[in-house]
């Protein structure tokens, strides 16, 4: 990611916003922020689903990720219209360009697991160097 993609979710992150990355996307930007709160109960989800419920190759199913999500926090107060799919899938663009998870190459339907490439030069939300501490488990309401 460039580093003008870092501060502009560094300036957010002030806001209580935090930008999407899409490595898709000129500068890694998608355009648009998300609520801190939202992003990083979904982020937890996201890591905690990979991690509890990962086949024998590490991977789990988008899908599942995503029906979890709706299950669990549909009548969440971060999230009033219940509906969770599109808050799930721009997180999961946004983790895979911070290098915490990845897609499992050639699979279909889509699986995701925890990233397993070499170190990224800098880590989610965090400055050059350090390490991102791991998200807590988040509990449903």
């Amino acid at each position: 990611m460039p580093e003008s993609a870092w501060a502009a979710d560094a300036e957010a992150r002030g806001r209580g916003r935090v930008e999407v990355f899409n490595t898709t996307r000129p500068g890694g930007l998608d355009g648009w922020t998300m609520d801190a709160a939202q992003y990083e109960l979904v982020r937890a989800h996201v890591l905690d689903t990979v991690d509890d419920l990962a086949g024998p190759d590490g991977s789990v199913l988008l899908r599942d990720v995503v029906a979890t999500a709706q299950e669990r926090y549909a009548t969440h107060p971060l999230f009033p219209g219940g509906r969770l799919r599109n808050h799930c899938t721009y997180t999961e663009v946004d983790l895979e360009a911070r290098c915490e998870i990845e897609r499992v190459p050639g699979s279909s339907p889509q699986r995701i697991r925890r990233w397993t490439g070499d170190a990224p030069p800098r880590e989610a939300g965090g400055q050059a160097g350090t390490e991102t501490p791991t998200p807590p488990r988040v509990s449903a309401p």
